[in-house]
């Protein structure tokens, strides 16, 4: 095979605004690809319904990675991530019965001696703040796919679109030939860039930064069932 001329969606803003297009542009090259597994992060289950709609019809297995239960900053409170968190019982649900996969397990480039002393040059953190240049959706898609591989969904070697973002939504798409986490700088490979920002946040929290747009009220929306 010669040459490949594709094209690549380079985004004006970082973030949820970019979530639609994002999967969009990632079901195209499945398609022309071949593809057959997209892994997408996803802290609160929203994106990974939208994935859910845009990739309806088609013969795809999701495999949705998600952060352990926490919370994280947002400019009405703090907003509770990680899909196996009660608050977002009905959209797992939801995907489950759809036949997503979920998985839930420790970030490769984030384990527990990182946080020893966050500053502390660990290795881990290095990779990290090295991936971080191509911006946090670029980190995260990479990560993610190491995390579905090692949870067995993925096998290593297989070609995958991996889709992530910044702070909420999607804003990158990877194509990647991946691998097992102790396998990453041996057998990982990004082979395609579908999507990613031109910019990257370089300043928290994240959605007060001029490069990142997009709508979290929706990320509000536990609150108000909880209330009901």
């Amino acid at each position: 095979m010669g040459d490949i001329t594709r094209e690549i969606t380079y985004f004006e803003y970082c973030g949820e605004i970019n979530t639609e297009k994002v999967l969009s542009l990632a079901r195209e090259r499945c398609g022309k690809l071949g593809i057959k597994k997209v892994v997408v992060a996803s802290e609160t289950g929203r994106s990974a319904l939208k994935a859910l709609e845009i990739f309806h019809g088609m013969n795809i297995e999701m495999i949705v990675v998600t952060h352990y239960p926490a919370s994280t900053w947002g400019p009405k409170g703090d907003i509770p991530i990680g899909l196996m968190r009660k608050e977002y019982s009905k959209i797992r649900e939801k995907l489950l019965e759809k036949g997503v996969k979920i998985i839930q397990g420790t970030r490769p480039f984030s384990p527990p001696s990182r946080h020893i002393n966050w500053e502390y040059p660990t290795p881990e953190g290095i990779i990290d703040k090295i991936l971080e240049i191509f911006g946090a959706g670029t980190k995260i898609a990479i990560e993610v796919a190491l995390m579905a591989t090692d949870a067995g969904e993925v096998d290593e070697g297989e070609e995958i679109i991996s889709c992530a973002g910044t702070y909420k939504g999607l804003d990158t798409a990877l194509v990647v030939k991946t691998a097992y986490s102790m396998n990453f700088f041996k057998n990982f490979e990004v082979k395609e860039i579908i999507a990613k920002p031109r910019c990257r946040v370089k300043e928290l929290p994240e959605y007060k930064f001029k490069n990142w747009k997009g709508d979290l009220n929706k990320y509000y929306e536990w609150k108000m069932e909880k209330s009901e």
